[in-house]
């Protein structure tokens, strides 16, 4: 890759060259070949690319980037005039020596000379003039245009570091909330069945090492997720007994589509806590799985009722909202909503 020096170089060497080029070429056509329009030609691309360097060096140095264009603008003007005026007398003096003479038809010594008459010199000095305002006008273009690149480079690298931060924040939220939740749940059995107190604690150890491992990733596969749910599962059972029946249904070609860790999890957990723990009989989880126009759909299907007022700012909800939101913007979505008088329906629609 070309640094930004090396560009500069070869665009101004390159630039200048085309411009000497095709004006050596058109004084060729005129007068004929020969050496003083090489001469000429070979000054002309030098004093050009030292001249418009100057102009760079001046703005560099006078920090004139990062100015405004109402002060921008006249400050342009000036170093165009300042830099036409010696390009200008430089090519007098160069086409009175260099351009051939037809001493029989015209003279083009005499006709540079009667240019330098005070009334025809503005002639002269514009048509040169207007050159280097055409090299400012592209060199400022590229400028604006850089920063604008730079601008809109640093605009999504703030928004990567942002969204960064805001799914590691909902992350650690996750591990202290579950663990909460398991370690009270635990602890009611510890009294009345410490053996399967010891299970759960055992299924818990298993269940917080595979979380941790997941912790190092952004998103995990369903499979994934599965285990984690069936290990989360397997505590809850210990401790409802025959109050939490739970059923999968999952779609083999779901199995691969990526989620955030510990998603459904939460969502399960959601639904035991204010739904089937709230049951005296208890309840079932359904966890479905299935594609969709493209699409993988997970639905969560637990017996009790969604009430917005309490419990739309539940952890488990707005955290799910705002790491589908951070990973996948528009591409995901998420609803819960009463399905019928006894079950609540979490769904989340999330791309193959």
């Amino acid at each position: 890759m070309l640094n930004k020096a090396k560009i500069y170089w070869y665009c101004q060497f390159g630039g200048w060259f085309v411009f000497i080029l095709i004006e050596l070429i058109t004084y060729i056509n005129e007068t004929g070949f020969a050496i003083g329009l090489i001469i000429n030609a070979m000054v002309n691309w030098i004093v050009c690319i030292l001249l418009t360097h100057f102009y760079r060096l001046i703005i560099i140095k006078a920090n004139w980037l990062v100015l405004p264009l109402k002060k921008l603008i006249p400050r342009g003007v000036f170093m165009i005039v300042l830099i036409s005026v010696p390009l200008t007398l430089i090519n007098i003096v160069l086409d009175f020596y260099t351009v051939p003479s037809d001493t029989e038809n015209y003279n083009i010594q005499d006709a540079i000379l009667s240019q330098i008459d005070f009334a025809r010199l503005p002639i002269f000095f514009f048509n040169l003039s207007k050159y280097v305002f055409l090299w400012a006008i592209i060199y400022h273009f590229f400028l604006f245009w850089e920063r604008l690149l730079k601008t809109e480079t640093d605009k999504f690298e703030l928004q990567a570091i942002l969204k960064e931060t805001q799914y590691n924040n909902l992350k650690t939220q996750l591990n202290p909330h579950f663990l909460f939740n398991s370690l009270n749940g635990i602890r009611t059995l510890v009294d009345i069945d410490p053996e399967n107190a010891k299970e759960a604690i055992t299924r818990l150890s298993s269940l917080l090492r595979g979380s941790l491992k997941m912790e190092k990733h952004k998103t995990v596969t369903l499979a994934d997720e599965l285990q984690t749910v069936n290990d989360y599962l397997a505590i809850e059972k210990i401790r409802f007994d025959e109050r939490l029946k739970t059923v999968l249904e999952i779609a083999p070609e779901t199995l691969k589509t990526n989620l955030p860790p510990m998603m459904i999890q939460t969502l399960v957990e959601n639904g035991i806590k204010h739904g089937i723990s709230n049951l005296k009989n208890g309840g079932t989880i359904l966890i479905k799985s299935f594609t969709k126009h493209q699409n993988t759909v997970i639905q969560i299907i637990n017996s009790g009722q969604f009430n917005p007022k309490h419990e739309s700012s539940g952890l488990g909800i707005e955290n799910t909202k705002e790491r589908l939101r951070i990973l996948f913007e528009d591409k995901a979505s998420f609803s819960i909503k009463n399905q019928d008088e006894q079950n609540v329906l979490t769904e989340i629609i999330l791309p193959l």
